[in-house]
């Protein structure tokens, strides 16, 4: 056994597995929220709130920072102080920070309320997006400047790896299962299928909005369809709460992987390969 683990589809295979173990790390964390006891999640709601917060801030702070330089670059001469004063300090700070503490806050209360079936996706997601960002940065490594192409490739992976796992999660919602609220009241509807009303915390207050968001949307949609107790148009109001809630919960959860990439400092070592990459194939 010890010769095959020298050879180097072994060799790359476990550096592979340790370059990525930090997203490894992230998706346990985030399954153990999702699965874990009552007690267990408000204990520790507000450091996840905090640490999911800070690693979605990562990335997007990467990615305005990057933004500011191209266009600070684009205008100012090399020289000028004002690349100093406009680089983002404070305030751009405190904007990403109050962004991400919102999205972490999606992302954490649509876990607890997510069915277990979805994590297949989620899974698939992470692993479309490590793919993909080792193919294309191979491709970047060609044009871009050698210290910036770990954060071009994060950048123009996002929006892609978000929209296609936006398109699965809102068809696994279509397919799967849904409680039947056709005819009930909206009042009737909440009282029977509420989840979070017997738990006063914080934890229990997020959950309970997230859950009565859901529960609307299942009822102003199914209601529609059939003619009942809600008009045709407003199933456009149960797309419209469909699309934003899955939206949300995916652009949060991709947000997050690119956080945690950042946070690593893994943009170093891609660094690196990308040299390597670029040299190899320009010889």
């Amino acid at each position: 056994m010890l010769p095959r683990l020298q050879t180097p589809s072994w060799e790359r295979l476990l550096e592979l597995c340790g370059r990525h173990a930090h997203l490894g790390l992230v998706l346990g964390v985030l399954l153990l929220w999702s699965l874990t006891g009552l007690a267990f999640a408000e204990a520790f709601f507000v450091p996840v709130w905090v640490i999911a917060t800070q690693l979605i801030v990562a990335g997007s702070l990467e990615s305005a920072r990057l933004r500011r330089r191209a266009w600070l670059g684009q205008y100012l001469r090399e020289g000028s102080p004002w690349h100093r004063w406009l680089r983002g300090g404070v305030v751009m700070v405190v904007r990403h920070q109050l962004m991400g503490a919102g999205l972490a806050l999606v992302l954490l209360v649509e876990l607890r309320l997510l069915p277990l079936v979805y994590w297949p996706l989620l899974l698939l997601g992470a692993v479309v997006m490590v793919v993909a960002r080792h193919l294309l940065r191979r491709r970047l490594a060609r044009h871009v400047i050698a210290r910036h192409v770990a954060a071009v490739t994060r950048r123009l992976l996002m929006l892609p790896t978000a929209g296609l796992l936006i398109i699965a999660l809102v068809m696994a919602a279509l397919w799967l299962p849904q409680p039947y609220l056709v005819g009930l009241s909206w009042e009737e509807a909440l009282l029977d299928h509420l989840q979070g009303r017997e738990n006063d915390s914080l934890l229990g207050f997020f959950v309970r909005l997230g859950s009565t968001a859901e529960i609307t949307q299942i009822w102003v949609m199914q209601n529609a369809v059939q003619n009942l107790q809600v008009t045709n148009p407003a199933a456009l109001l149960g797309w419209v709460l469909l699309l934003l809630t899955q939206s949300a919960f995916a652009w949060a959860y991709v947000r997050l992987l690119v956080g945690a990439d950042v946070l690593r400092r893994e943009g170093r070592h891609d660094d690196v390969d990308a040299e390597r990459s670029g040299g190899h194939e320009s010889s």
